[in-house]
């Protein structure tokens, strides 16, 4: 989830595609990585202060 979270900094928020891109730079299946993006969603709303969407990545 660090990896997720970290991207989600650098991304400046949830991008569409993300969980695939991570897939590519480190492995695994996209999947696994929406797993991990979702969980750091929660992690990165809770850090900036901002309302959690009601829809996970997986919604969009």
């Amino acid at each position: 989830m660090s990896v997720a979270l970290a991207a989600l900094h650098e991304d400046g928020g949830y991008r569409r595609g993300l969980a695939a891109r991570l897939a590519r730079e480190h492995g695994g299946v996209a999947r696994s990585w929406q797993r991990a993006v979702n969980e750091a969603l929660k992690e990165y709303g809770a850090q900036t202060d901002t309302a959690v969407p009601q829809q996970t990545a997986e919604d969009l």
